[in-house]
């Protein structure tokens, strides 16, 4: 076998996985339940470094740079009742104190309400629940890069 070539294709598999690695928009997928005009319903959940979208159950939530306004994060777990959490800033400087936080909750909801311009200019609020504490969690670790990508404070 040629220790040359064997290297080479070695390089070669391992530029190629770090182009993936490194170009990879999406950063992952999630179910919950949105609502959007109505009640709650499931719903999928993308977060890439550009942008999020959802198929509410009224309409479907496509949201960048374009028209993000804020992101509020509500929790009830139990003793409070829909405290804000956090907000753009909040999760752009200190994500990792929000999922620990997050993590070690056992049970209640979590609600990211994301607050866009709709098509006529109007200001719209989307809320993405989760029930369960690791799934928001893992959201919430996904979020900063794209707030960094879409917020209107980072350009400033």
């Amino acid at each position: 076998m040629n220790i040359k070539k064997f290297a080479s294709k070695g390089l070669l598999t391992a530029a190629f996985s770090a182009s993936l690695l490194f170009n990879n928009l999406y950063a992952g997928t999630h179910q919950a339940i949105c609502a959007y005009y109505s009640g709650y319903s499931p719903c999928r959940v993308t977060i890439s470094n550009t942008h999020i979208e959802s198929n509410l159950p009224t309409d479907y939530l496509y949201v960048d740079k374009d028209n993000f306004l804020d992101l509020k994060v509500y929790e009830d777990l139990g003793k409070s009742s829909n405290l804000i959490v956090g907000t753009v800033s909040t999760l752009l400087l200190g994500p990792v104190g929000l999922i620990g936080f997050l993590v070690k909750k056992k049970s209640g909801t979590i609600d990211y309400a994301v607050s866009f311009k709709g098509d006529r200019g109007r200001t719209k609020t989307a809320f993405i629940r989760f029930k369960n504490m690791k799934a928001a969690a893992v959201m919430g670790e996904e979020l900063p890069e794209l707030l960094k990508n879409i917020s209107s404070k980072s350009s400033d």
